[in-house]
């Protein structure tokens, strides 16, 4: 029983990796959206036999939204061969925005992310994004992309900060490097390709973290490392590096695509962007070097709970827990 499921598990992953690989080698935009319909109808399966408490709902929000956003696209495609129309071409911008959960469609992508295991969440996060994003090198507007980039950035970093989900966390923080690699896609397709293939790694890296450690909320970081110090490194250069803190990795693909936006006379865009990146840096502070903050304290503080007797330090503990 459990090799015909892992079999089944695997034929759909198969599938669906294949459908992304038609899509990189097809030239023809019918062909796109053919492999737009196989990745869908691979996907939901590997969702639905997912066995946490919020995969139907994940499931039937993936299908609706992708069922919807690829009907969008090929209607206003079919429509736009006939009479080249701006409204055509913005419904089309819409779809693959709502494909890819960019501003202001966003919400779906939050709350499905929630009910996923830490696998799916991952593929969820970078296989899926390629091939909407390869349908929309086909209408690059770029204008109406970095409208929408700015103001994606802006949502997410005054919305991830009050998230205390892990997944939530990682989903707003994905969304933000989205809107740099969109503009990375306008200006160059070689940094857009080298961003794409570090931020995967480093995602991945991130999910692999959280799934080992079984880390799913904010606050259990701070349990988590208090022991381990190995661990507690190894989260401070990671997070650290997808948040684009020089030298570590995340910081290449982001100075190369503001030094690519500098020379095209982007100064306003590339001042915008980096404020708004500024305030989602936060989220990555939020992670790593709060644990960090926490551990010292404990430590200062493990003798100087040893010497105070019970009763006295339950009368002191609320008074304790509102200082914090």
């Amino acid at each position: 029983m459990k090799n015909s499921f892992f079999m089944q598990k695997n034929l759909f992953l198969m599938t669906l990796i294949s459908s992304i690989l038609i899509c990189l080698s097809s030239s023809s935009f019918l062909m796109m959206w053919m492999s737009m319909e196989i990745n869908l109808f691979s996907m939901v399966p590997l969702i639905s036999v997912n066995q946490k408490i919020f995969s139907e709902k994940s499931t039937m929000m993936y299908f609706l939204v992708q069922s919807i956003s690829s009907s969008i696209i090929i209607i206003s495609v079919s429509l736009n061969l006939k009479m080249m129309s701006g409204i055509l071409i913005t419904l089309i911008f819409m779809a693959i925005f709502l494909k890819l959960g960019v501003f202001p469609f966003h919400f779906w992508m939050i709350s499905m992310l929630e009910g996923l295991e830490w696998n799916l969440a991952f593929m969820m996060m970078t296989l899926q994004k390629i091939i909407p994003i390869s349908v929309l090198m086909l209408f690059i507007h770029q204008k109406l992309i970095i409208t929408f980039c700015l103001l994606n950035s802006f949502i997410v970093a005054m919305s991830g900060i009050s998230m205390f989900s892990m997944r939530k966390i990682l989903g707003f923080s994905s969304i933000n490097h989205l809107s740099m690699m969109l503009i990375a896609l306008i200006l160059s397709k070689k940094v857009f390709k080298m961003y794409f293939l570090i931020y995967t790694f480093m995602t991945f890296s991130a999910t692999k973290t959280m799934k080992v450690l079984n880390m799913n909320f904010l606050f259990q970081t701070m349990t988590t490392f208090k022991l381990n110090k190995t661990n507690n490194l190894v989260n401070l250069i990671l997070f650290m590096s997808m948040a684009g803190i020089p030298p570590l990795l995340g910081f290449m693909p982001k100075m190369m695509t503001i030094m690519m936006m500098l020379k095209s006379n982007m100064s306003i865009t590339v001042l915008m962007i980096l404020i708004f990146n500024t305030l989602s840096t936060f989220f990555y502070l939020r992670i790593s070097m709060n644990n960090i903050l926490m551990n010292l304290n404990t430590k200062k503080n493990f003798k100087t709970m040893k010497k105070l007797k019970f009763p006295l330090y339950l009368i002191f503990s609320p008074i304790y827990l509102t200082i914090l």
